[in-house]
């Protein structure tokens, strides 16, 4: 288990989380409930719109779209997690042997 990975993951599920708590205590805002739920997605979002998906994404409720987008989302910040630790690994070994 990567901690760094794990810790990436902890990281954007408790961001989401307290975006979508805020997007529902938001009272009557509709644009700040909007803009809340969106934050946790945009990067995704946008990516998925580069790779051609707008029609796609048109037809996703906030629900669907954090059930698709999430996992895919959950592990790639593992990965780069996992990267990050294994190659600091790597730094901190090489620079043991070079003393």
């Amino acid at each position: 288990m990567s901690k760094s990975g794990l810790t990436l993951c902890f990281l954007y599920v408790a961001i989401s989380v307290l975006c979508v708590w805020g997007s529902f205590d938001a009272g009557i805002d509709s644009k700040g409930s909007f803009i809340l739920l969106q934050l946790p997605l945009t990067f995704q979002l946008e990516a998925l719109d580069w790779l051609g998906f707008r029609p796609l994404l048109t037809k996703m409720s906030w629900p669907v779209a954090y059930a698709s987008v999430g996992p895919l989302t959950l592990a790639l910040l593992y990965g780069t997690g996992w990267l990050i630790g294994f190659l600091f690994k790597r730094v901190l070994a090489a620079s043991r042997h070079v003393r």
